[in-house]
């Protein structure tokens, strides 16, 4: 976080998904693992460094948002944090980032509405710094 500023003034400008499903020769379906979930996510903002990449392995949970009315998809700060027993299943901890740092995953609801929040939960989380 400290490293891309919390990302203050960052957008999302790309997202790529790879479930590792797949139908093979035979036609027989391919499930794969939750490692083989995996979401990528790029980031850029008005400040150095410019763009980041966040990968999200064992992808758990994602809520993106498109356009909102009277809205803007700039990221003021984000939010990224571990949590335990958050969904059932292993692992027990997974770790979750939003795009509003006031998120709080105790109120993840199942109804549409806006404003809302981006925001990604996953087993694991690796990033690099993109030139």
């Amino acid at each position: 976080m400290s490293a891309y500023g919390d990302f203050h003034d960052a957008c999302i400008v790309s997202l790529n998904f790879q479930s590792g499903a797949f139908v093979d020769d035979k036609s027989a379906m391919h499930f794969g693992g939750p490692e083989e979930r995996v979401l990528s996510v790029v980031f850029q903002r008005q400040w150095e460094p410019k763009t980041i990449e966040l990968q999200f392995i064992g992808l758990r949970q994602l809520h993106l948002i498109g356009w909102q009315d009277n809205y803007l998809c700039n990221i003021l700060e984000a939010y990224l944090a571990f949590h335990d027993n958050l969904l059932p299943g292993k692992p027990h901890r997974v770790i979750v980032w939003s795009d509003n740092s006031c998120f709080d995953a105790a109120e993840i609801g199942s109804t549409i509405q806006e404003p809302a929040d981006t925001y990604i939960v996953s087993n694991v989380l690796r990033w690099r710094i993109k030139e």
